[in-house]
């Protein structure tokens, strides 16, 4: 794993779980082609399915061995995401098993995630006009996804794809049953502890929209200051924080931040689910008033210059 918990590329340390899957290549239907990120029970790959003729993310996990109801929580979501018909998520095409290591089908979508954007830049973080509009577009995805009835419940910047044209988002790995693959959830939250809500830490029940909205503020601050709302030595210390700690206001850190920007994403990162926006539709009503966005911004049009 890195150390935000996103699953690591092959390409830096290999991983005997990917690699193994390679050579054997277990899934019926699927030519596994090359891994394009693993850890010790997860991995995704780039495949060709004769069933659906065409190139696939094949996502993969081997459930920790205590998991005794892996299939039960794992086919419903799979279920789920697979019926989702919307442009702001990849599309679910197929789930399976082969013996204990289950699969999700994903049509492929080319391009880099948000991480590796980042991950690119020598700052590692955007400007304040870039990243308005990459909150933008990504609230506008959450609004497709809640009005299908279904909150992502995991968003963090290794599963936003940046579409190669036009700005567009695709949003990967909806829904937690990728924590099937450590001994219980909150092992697995303490993999990847930097954009969870704290309903979802907590382990409330009927966690919502709202929570993806908390993921958005995190990772907006993320984009602007190049690290996360929380540092702390431990991610269980992290974890804590996202439950009990304030945030140190964004316009504290960098006073070149308008006022607008670090109201919006403090209102976000409301520990109370309830002062939170209710919809991303209610957000994006908020983001549209911000003084940054010009009317050219507002009604569509094409905007000005990029940011360099």
């Amino acid at each position: 794993m890195t150390e935000n918990g996103s699953i690591r590329s092959n390409a830096a340390v290999p991983s005997n779980f990917a690699d193994k899957l390679l050579a054997e290549q277990p899934f019926p239907g699927y030519r596994i082609e090359k891994s394009l990120a693993s850890d010790d029970r997860r991995a995704v790959f780039k495949a060709e399915s004769g069933l659906f003729e065409q190139a696939v993310a094949l996502k993969v996990m081997q459930p920790w061995p205590e998991r005794h109801n892996a299939a039960e929580d794992f086919f419903p979501l799979a279920g789920s995401i697979a019926r989702l018909r919307t442009s702001a998520a990849a599309r679910g095409l197929d789930a399976g098993r082969s013996g204990r290591i289950f699969f999700l089908a994903y049509e492929f979508t080319p391009g880099e995630n948000l991480a590796e954007r980042l991950a690119r830049r020598q700052s590692g973080r955007m400007s304040e006009r870039e990243a308005l509009r990459m909150v933008r577009e990504l609230a506008r995805s959450l609004q497709k996804l809640f009005e299908s009835g279904q909150p992502h419940g995991n968003l963090k910047p290794s599963n936003i794809m940046l579409l190669p044209e036009g700005g567009e988002v695709r949003l990967l790995d909806i829904g937690f049953a990728w924590t099937l693959a450590w001994p219980d959830d909150a092992d697995a939250f303490a993999a990847a502890p930097d954009f969870l809500a704290p309903e979802r830490i907590r382990g409330d029940l009927n966690v919502d929209v709202r929570g993806d909205l908390y993921s958005l503020g995190a990772i907006w601050y993320r984009l602007l200051m190049g690290e996360p709302v929380f540092k702390a030595s431990t991610p269980g210390e992290t974890l804590r924080m996202h439950l009990d700690a304030q945030p140190t206001p964004p316009r504290e850190r960098d006073p070149r931040l308008s006022a607008a920007t670090s109201g919006l994403i403090l209102r976000l990162l409301e520990k109370d689910r309830d002062a939170r926006p209710r919809t991303p539709r209610d957000f994006l009503r908020r983001l549209g008033e911000h003084p940054l966005f010009g009317e050219g911004e507002k009604t569509g049009k094409a905007p000005g210059p990029p940011d360099t």
